[in-house]
């Protein structure tokens, strides 16, 4: 009886209707996502400013596992979209009695492919460009293709600002089969699935451990990866629909257990993984993504059911370009550190301890400024027509009410 109290009925809450279903507080967790991904690459690690973690002393440490831990925003980022994929053709089926995989193919192409091969375009620019490197244009090949994520696992990281582009090669391999499973295999066939995506995945991070795998041999690797989509099915399933129903405290508790799991995976288990010889072994790996997966659901439940009068309207929109907000931030760190940054930084600021958190501000806000700036531009003038198109597809609205575009 507790069990069932704990979740509202298939219809209740905000936009949540038969033929559509539209939740602006997953727009909240995909800006979170976003905001945690950012960090990830702008959040210095104490050794690159020796003087500034000699003033941390014991707690520098703690500091670079938490940079770290905001990597696994990419993990809710998977998690986020296998849940709403999922969550969206099986209601399509529900309504239909079936799934119109070819309908799912346009919506998808029409909202990914634009933005992306457009950031693989900025990216041969760039290694074309005077200081790029010409030789990544071969490598960034296998990005048209959506092999990227493949590409970085075998021969590390592009060095280009297109290189965050790898996750939509992870993702466009998960959107292969997703449609076909949904249409074809019952809920518990689906279960079954989850499993054995969730058996692959450790078998993979098993083997990884055991060979002392690179670091990018492990992060970049789809079937690692293909844990958090698992994830995010899983939870579909369960809730069937349903809304959490947890009081706004028990919220809080969740999303603290969850930053705790990924603070441990990276603290207590990947502590200082960089090269094979620190590899930490097969089962503190098989951990560590466990730990990734549960955080990433641990946040989407604490979210779900969210009453929207609590969420501000500025993250709901952040939320809504996100999309542009991951491809672009790259390249915005480019810019500013290449533009920017490390002339204002030239000062005659005597103070080296001062100079080095000068640096650490400005390589914070003035890209997440200029990311900002160009997703809302690109939104506007650029997705725009393609999403237009794509709502001319859709089976079940994900859109908010009154909106002329989606973004799911």
């Amino acid at each position: 009886m507790a069990f069932k109290k704990l979740f509202q009925g298939r219809n209740a809450g905000a936009l949540a209707v038969a033929g559509r279903y539209y939740r602006p507080e997953l727009d909240v967790v995909r800006f979170l996502a976003f905001l945690l991904v950012y960090l990830d690459h702008t959040l210095p690690r104490t050794g690159t400013y020796p003087r500034v973690a000699h003033s941390l002393k014991f707690f520098a440490p703690v500091i670079d596992a938490s940079s770290e831990a905001c990597g696994f925003g990419l993990s809710l980022f998977f998690a986020l979209s296998a849940f709403l994929i999922c969550e969206l053709l099986l209601r399509e089926r529900e309504t239909s009695g079936t799934v119109r995989v070819k309908q799912f193919y346009i919506r998808r192409i029409l909202r990914i492919w634009p933005l992306y091969y457009l950031g693989l375009a900025l990216g041969v620019a760039v290694a074309l460009l005077p200081g790029g490197q010409p030789t990544d244009v071969a490598r960034i090949g296998w990005f048209v293709i959506f092999m990227g994520a493949w590409q970085i696992t075998i021969h590390g990281l592009v060095n280009n600002p297109m290189n965050p582009l790898w996750s939509i090669s992870v993702e466009e391999q998960f959107y292969l089969f997703v449609p076909w499973v949904v249409k074809y295999f019952s809920r518990i066939s689906l279960y079954g699935l989850c499993a054995l995506i969730i058996f692959v995945a450790n078998a993979s991070l098993y083997y990884l451990g055991r060979v002392q795998a690179f670091s990018y041999s492990i992060w970049f690797n789809s079937f690692v990866q293909f844990e958090c989509f698992a994830a995010g099915i899983l939870l579909c399933l369960v809730l069937r629909g349903r809304l959490p129903r947890i009081v706004m405290w028990k919220r809080l508790i969740l999303i603290s257990a969850s930053w705790f799991c990924w603070f441990y995976a990276n603290y207590g288990l990947l502590s200082h993984f960089d090269n094979a010889a620190e590899n930490p072994g097969s089962w503190p790996l098989m951990g560590a993504y466990a730990l990734a997966a549960t955080g990433s659901v641990l946040i989407l439940v604490a979210f779900l059911g969210v009453n929207p009068k609590l969420l501000p309207g500025w993250a709901i929109y952040l939320g809504r370009i996100s999309f542009g907000l991951y491809v672009y931030h790259s390249f915005a760190i480019y810019i500013t550190n290449r533009l920017l940054i490390d002339q204002l930084t030239r000062t005659e600021i005597q103070n080296d301890l001062l100079r080095d958190c000068l640096k650490i501000g400005l390589s914070l806000v003035l890209p997440i400024s200029l990311t900002i700036l160009m997703a809302a531009l690109s939104y506007r003038y650029f997705e725009t027509p393609f999403l237009k198109m794509k709502k001319r597809h859709a089976v079940i609205e994900s859109e908010p009410v009154g909106a002329h575009i989606d973004l799911s």
